[in-house]
């Protein structure tokens, strides 16, 4: 298992003389062995405080500007459709322990089926926090970031997806529609 897709513990009780201990993780208790733990999984990890989708968005002194924000649904003529812009804005909460250190977001757009519209082109942004003078020891840095898509196209009707992930971990998904406008709502 990779470092990306080791699992994420609530947590781990070791038994004493013991190579092996306990795990907690969604109500449900394992027996797991010391080398599947790992100290910083009981680090707090990168959260995504809110993401918002919008037709416009930037980012500029640790603010988002939104245009056309907080919809879920986009309408189209026909399918395949190509929608012109859209825009995800993105407030990210990095953890004391994770300041100061590189950090990946990337993004995926998944169909209903789990199916990347992306594929290998999926974005891919380095970043660092640094810990603000001033600032507390042991308080989260907020972060902000925005993403602008022009040209998308959505090959049916249905339910999509943003997946924001954050060191290859899934911190948020986005949902939204792709509908359809009946003819006598285009005229």
């Amino acid at each position: 298992m990779s470092a990306n897709q080791r699992p994420r513990h609530v947590g781990f009780l070791l038994e004493a003389g013991s190579e092996a201990g306990w795990q907690l993780e969604a109500g449900n208790l394992s027996r797991v062995s010391s080398m599947d733990f790992q100290a910083d999984d009981l680090l707090p990890a990168p959260e995504i405080d809110f993401a918002i989708l919008a037709d416009g968005v930037h980012a500029s002194a640790g603010k988002i500007y939104v245009l056309g924000g907080g919809w879920d649904t986009i309408f189209v003529r026909q399918f395949p459709a190509r929608h012109h812009t859209l825009g995800l804005g993105l407030r990210i909460r990095v953890p004391w322990t994770k300041t100061d250190e590189e950090l990946t977001l990337s993004v995926d757009l998944v169909d209903e089926d789990g199916k990347s519209l992306f594929g290998e082109r999926r974005p891919v942004q380095n970043f660092r926090v640094a810990r603000p003078s001033g600032l507390p020891d042991g308080s989260d840095v907020g972060f902000v970031r925005t993403m602008t898509f022009n040209g998308l196209v959505f090959p049916k009707p249905g339910g999509f997806a943003f997946r924001v992930l954050i060191d290859g971990d899934e911190r948020k998904r986005v949902r939204f529609r792709v509908l359809a406008r009946s003819p006598t709502e285009q005229a």
